[in-house]
Parts: C-alpha cells; sequence; structure tokens
C-alpha cells in the first residue's frame, strides 16, 4: 500500500459522506487505486456519522475503505494517532472530516511520492471556505511556487509550523507513531511534532498549486477551544521532544509565535484581563525553553510595534 488517507471524524456527518464520495470519485480515476486506501475513525459521534459510512460501505463493497467505530469519545489526539496506528501504507495523509482537496492534488502526491522516495513530507496550502462551500480569503501559501526543501533543521525551520493545518499533509509512516510515543509528546496538535520529525529525516515537497478547502465553521462548532493561552504550550511540547539543541528550540517556538500571534491578540476581545492572562501563560509556559522566556516580550513588543506602524503608514 503506498498510501493511507486518514480521517478522523467528529460528529460530521454531511461533510464526511460527501468528503468520502469525492475520494472515491478521485481514487477510480488512479491507475494505482489499489494501493491507496481510506481509513476513518469515529469518535462516537453522536449524530448519523456510523449509519451513513456503513451505508456508503454497503454501496461500495469493493472500495478500500477502513471504517472504525470508538465505543466513546476518545479524544481528537487519540483519535488521530489512532488512524495512524491502523496504516500499514508506505505513505499517509490526514485529512480533516470537513476539508476537501481537488483530484490534482491527490493526482500529484502520488505521482512525487512514487517517484521520490527520500520525501517524508509533503504540505499543500489551503484557503478557509464557508459552510456553503464560498472562499473566504486567500489562505496560507497563495501564490507561492511549489518547492523541495533538503532534509535537516532549515528544513524544520521553514515548514515544522504549517504542521498547525493536518488536511493535505503526507508523511512517510515508517517510525512515526513509535517516535511520537517514545518521545512522550501528548498534544493535540500531533502533526507539527510529525512534520518537525520528518523534516529532519528527510525532504520536503511543498506542494502549493491545488490548495486544500478547509472549512471555517467557527469556534462554536468546534470540539475544542484555545484554552487561556492559545494552546501555545501545546504546540510548544512538539518542539521540545525534538532531537535538537535548546537554542534551535527557541528559535522554532519564537518562529511559530511570529506566524500565529493572532492567537495571543485574540484575547483582547475578552478585555485586559484575559489578554495579560494570556500573554503570562505564554511567557512562563510549562514548554517553553528559558531563552523563549527571555527574549518573547521582547518579540511581542517588536511586532506589536511593527503592526502598528503599517498601520499607520497605510
Amino acid at each position: 500500500m503506498i498510501l493511507s488517507i486518514l480521517v478522523p471524524t467528529y460528529n460530521r456527518s454531511e461533510f464526511l459522506i460527501k468528503n468520502i464520495e469525492l475520494l472515491f470519485e478521485y481514487v477510480e480515476k488512479l491507475p494505482l487505486k489499489n494501493e491507496i486506501e481510506i481509513i476513518v475513525s469515529n469518535n462516537c459521534s453522536p449524530d448519523n456519522t456510523d449509519d451513513g459510512i456503513k451505508g456508503f460501505i454497503q454501496k461500495n463493497p469493493n472500495f478500500n475503505l477502513k471504517y472504525f467505530q470508538q465505543s466513546k469519545n476518545i479524544g481528537l489526539q487519540a483519535n488521530a494517532l489512532f488512524v495512524l496506528e491502523k496504516s500499514d501504507a508506505e505513505y499517509v495523509m490526514y485529512l480533516g472530516d470537513d476539508d476537501f482537496i481537488d483530484f490534482e492534488y491527490l493526482q500529484g502526491i502520488i505521482e512525487h511520492i512514487y517517484n521520490n522516495k527520500d520525501t517524508f513530507t509533503i504540505i499543500p496550502a489551503f484557503y478557509p471556505i464557508n459552510l456553503s462551500g464560498k472562499r473566504l480569503g486567500l489562505g496560507r501559501d497563495s501564490g507561492l511556487s511549489s518547492q523541495i526543501f533538503s532534509t535537516g533543521i532549515s528544513n524544520c525551520f521553514r515548514n515544522s509550523y504549517r504542521g498547525h493545518q493536518l488536511s493535505g499533509l503526507v508523511l512517510k509512516r515508517e517510525g512515526l507513531l513509535k517516535e511520537y510515543l517514545a518521545k512522550k509528546v501528548n498534544n493535540i496538535y500531533p502533526f507539527i511534532f510529525f512534520v518537525s520529525y520528518n523534516c529532519l529525516r528527510g525532504n520536503t515537497y511543498h506542494f502549493t498549486q491545488y490548495p486544500v478547502r478547509v472549512t471555517q465553521p467557527g469556534q462554536d462548532a468546534k470540539d475544542w477551544t484555545y484554552g487561556e493561552d492559545g494552546l501555545f504550550n501545546e504546540i510548544f511540547d512538539n518542539y521540545d521532544k525534538l532531537e535538537i539543541n535548546s537554542f534551535q528550540k527557541t528559535k522554532l517556538q519564537l518562529k511559530f509565535y511570529k506566524i500565529q500571534s493572532w492567537r495571543l491578540w485574540a484575547y483582547e476581545k475578552m478585555g485586559a484581563k484575559a489578554l495579560r492572562n494570556a500573554f503570562f501563560k505564554i511567557w512562563f509556559s510549562q514548554n517553553g525553553t528559558l531563552i523563549f522566556k527571555f527574549v518573547f516580550p521582547i518579540q511581542v513588543a517588536r511586532l506589536k510595534l511593527y503592526q502598528e506602524l503599517r498601520k499607520i503608514l497605510r
């Protein structure tokens, strides 16, 4: 098996079935269709996900789809790890139940991994859509040319933060779960660790030509929140567990903050107290390095000043 498409799902049957039907249509067009499988883990959804998937399987008994129904909700992280554990393919691709890829993206990654065994990670561009499928903005990496990054820490610096968005990520599977468990990584962003780890042991293909369409249902429709610190401590856990030095970990943590500083400033809407509380929780996060704790307030002030100057000069 060359590729497993991993779909951890919860309570989005309408989107999930639409996604599975699209994938079925795509896979049927490919010459290596027997080398591709879909693995779905239903995290004890209260909606009709179970009936919908079983109905699809009944109509398409020859389609290579493995379906698992959890007897209780095991959580986002455990469900993501569960589908990875069930794969024995050379590569895996994660896909959110309500996020959609184009046929050309699937075709392109199959061709690439078949011909480039030194590639350990493929990262797509993406743009947000609403529940009706309408595009909401430019998204990430819009307009960038596709590029290959060579193995090593520079690759990790350039691409590891992109693991925050799981959909469309393609990863060489061997060793991923074993390393994750051995290093005792434990957070709801395991994909950042997977991308970071693979960047350090193989090439990365930033395949931007066919962006993934990521549905934005609103925070109230998610089964998780950003907590009191924008989940920075969770994210930093991934970098803390890598076999790199403290300076390199700090650089990765500061890069992530720079790219996603909105996670801090989102608390401004909740009032000065919430913003101050988030700032201190990020500053003294358990998984932040000592160097990060020293540099972080300077980084916050510098970026905020830069943003304010841009507003003035517009």
